[in-house]
């Protein structure tokens, strides 16, 4: 089954809490590896990132009631830890994260007219009323909430009046941002908790499951997430700034979270997080190996594109103003690409899966 298809299915079962729970049909070691992304990956990683987001919600409230430069440093501290952990789970496109526009409206990305700055802008400059009450806000354009929102309320041009306290509208939508997050964030542990539909669902492929038919479904949403992950961070995150053919036409300024300094550090985040997928799920015991190579072989490659984007970790603008740091971001890509091919030809092989096709348009 096509990616697209199987995920339109995981969200349609999601929204519908009367479908058929699947048995206990399915057989080692695909159930094994479910219930590690399960156990090992999806819960520890969305509570992780709800435990960021409260962390945030406090830091924003001693801000607003204590406005001062150590109070706005430790509120974008706490940002860029929420940032850091959405980017490591952020490619896990099943159930709660696909009602309700929870994806977009966690991080709405790219944005390429800069449609949610401006709107941003507008509701600062006009002190917008509807920005400062969370539920309103949650009801709002995904554009204004979420972390692309919160960053220039942090971080954007007269962010340093949160510092003076001469900023209390201003403030108050920072509140109601980082409230709306936390929401949100519970909700995705929530639906996840042990005992939830959807967690019985995901352990167990069945043809009366909506969720999975069969272990091979699930094994392409498995590996589909894994290579769409890696394609989204070359094509949609460095590719956002990084013109490889041509350096006239890099565009810093629509790099990823750039005003926080958190461009690289989510790159690094995503890689990290997908890393952590393959190893906390197992994935590598769904794939016939006699030699027992793959999946170190995987982990190397992991290792090596890390290895890369650590060492470019600074603001976009300074990588693509130095020659030789701008190469070593396209090499990035290459690195990624890599990846990509050994999940998509070598890994897919291995495990019975269809092969030379992009998850990421979805053929």
């Amino acid at each position: 089954m096509k990616r697209r298809q199987i995920f339109m299915l995981v969200a349609l079962a999601w929204a519908s809490p009367a479908l058929a729970v699947g048995s206990e049909t399915a057989q080692a070691p695909i159930r094994s590896v479910l219930e590690h992304t399960l156990v090992d990956y999806i819960r520890p990683h969305y509570t992780a990132f709800e435990q960021t987001t409260l962390g945030l919600e406090t830091a924003v409230e001693t801000l607003c009631d204590t406005p001062s430069e150590a109070t706005l440093a430790a509120a974008r501290d706490a940002f860029r830890n929420v940032a850091g952990q959405w980017a490591q789970v952020e490619w896990l496109r099943i159930g709660p994260v696909m009602s309700e526009n929870r994806l977009e409206r966690i991080y709405f990305f790219p944005d390429r007219k800069g449609t949610g700055r401006k709107q941003v802008q507008a509701a600062i400059a006009g002190k917008d009323a509807g920005v400062t009450d969370a539920a309103a806000l949650a009801a709002n354009s995904v554009a204004m909430q979420g972390l692309g929102a919160l960053e220039y309320i942090l971080f954007g041009t007269g962010s340093e009046e949160l510092a003076a306290g001469t900023a209390s509208h201003r403030c108050g939508y920072a509140r109601a941002a980082a409230a709306n997050l936390a929401t949100m964030a519970g909700e995705l542990t929530e639906g996840w908790r042990e005992g939830t539909q959807l967690s019985r669902m995901f352990v167990a492929p069945d043809a009366q499951n909506p969720l999975f038919r069969t272990d091979k479904e699930a094994l392409n949403l498995l590996l589909g997430t894994e290579i769409h992950g890696l394609e989204a961070i070359r094509d949609t995150r460095l590719g956002a700034f990084l013109d490889s053919s041509d350096k006239h036409r890099d565009r810093p300024k629509l790099a990823p979270l750039w005003r926080a300094d958190m461009t690289m550090g989510s790159i690094i985040a995503n890689l990290t997080g997908l890393e952590a997928l393959f190893n906390a799920s197992t994935l590598e015991t769904a794939a016939v190996d006699p030699n027992n190579h793959l999946g170190n072989t995987i982990r190397f490659e992991f290792t090596q594109a890390i290895r890369t984007a650590e060492s470019l970790d600074a603001p976009a603008a300074e990588l693509l103003g130095d020659p030789q740091r701008r190469d070593k971001l396209a090499y990035l890509g290459y690195a990624i690409r890599i990846i990509i091919d050994r999940f998509d030809q070598d890994f897919a092989q291995a495990a019975g899966l269809s092969t030379g096709f992009s998850f990421g348009d979805g053929d």
